[in-house]
């Protein structure tokens, strides 16, 4: 098991910006918070790389004022995810 030793990641998300987390980064915990979507425009995305049982992963989309936190039960790291900021929407991103 590595260990994060980049300590607290904190971000914020203007339209358009790409967050990826690598799965050697160390992270342990991500939350993500979409501020404001445009009025629908397409909010956050956000989408893993690993399968389930032969099915491929699908992207989460938060609106406004929505949020997700992602987080290992046993200090395990996260796998691979993308965080996307869709057209005229903002947000804010806490990884560990």
């Amino acid at each position: 098991m590595s260990v994060n030793t980049n300590g607290i990641f904190t971000g914020t998300m203007a339209a358009a910006d790409v967050i990826t987390v690598r799965k050697d980064a160390g992270f342990i915990y991500i939350s993500v918070l979409c501020k404001t979507d445009g009025a629908g425009a397409r909010g956050i995305t956000i989408l893993g790389e690993a399968g389930l049982n032969g099915t491929l992963p699908t992207a989460i989309t938060l609106l406004a004022n929505e949020s997700i936190t992602i987080q290992s039960p046993d200090g395990r790291n996260l796998g691979a995810l993308t965080v996307t900021a869709g057209d005229e929407s903002t947000g804010i991103v806490v990884a560990m």
